[in-house]
């Protein structure tokens, strides 16, 4: 019988660890707006996948998409070292590494 008062407790630490963390809208001080995401299937070894986020004047480029980011949005975001943060959802962030910047004209 020891056994399953274990396993509950097991699955009630593991729960946290499913649920999307940095969630906080006030952690978010900053407006990204998207302006393209871009995934080119290749035959090549590797495909193209490119977002660029404009906050303020700057461009931030980053070799990754993702599916939650609608080009054209614009999201919360927030800017750690070389990674961008978007709060596209309550309970969903998507996360981008930055690859380069350009000024937009």
């Amino acid at each position: 019988m020891r056994v399953i008062p274990s396993l509950v407790l097991g699955l009630l630490i593991a729960v946290p660890a499913w649920a999307d963390k940095d969630t906080n809208p006030a952690d978010y001080q900053l407006t990204a707006h998207v302006n393209s995401a871009i995934f080119t299937h290749t035959t090549a070894p590797s495909n193209s996948r490119v977002t660029e986020l404009q906050i303020g004047n700057l461009i931030y480029i980053a070799n990754e998409i993702c599916k939650e980011a609608t080009v054209g949005a614009s999201y919360p975001a927030r800017i750690e070292g070389r990674k961008i943060s978007l709060l596209v959802a309550e309970n969903k962030v998507c996360r981008f590494r930055i690859d380069g910047t350009k000024e937009s004209h």
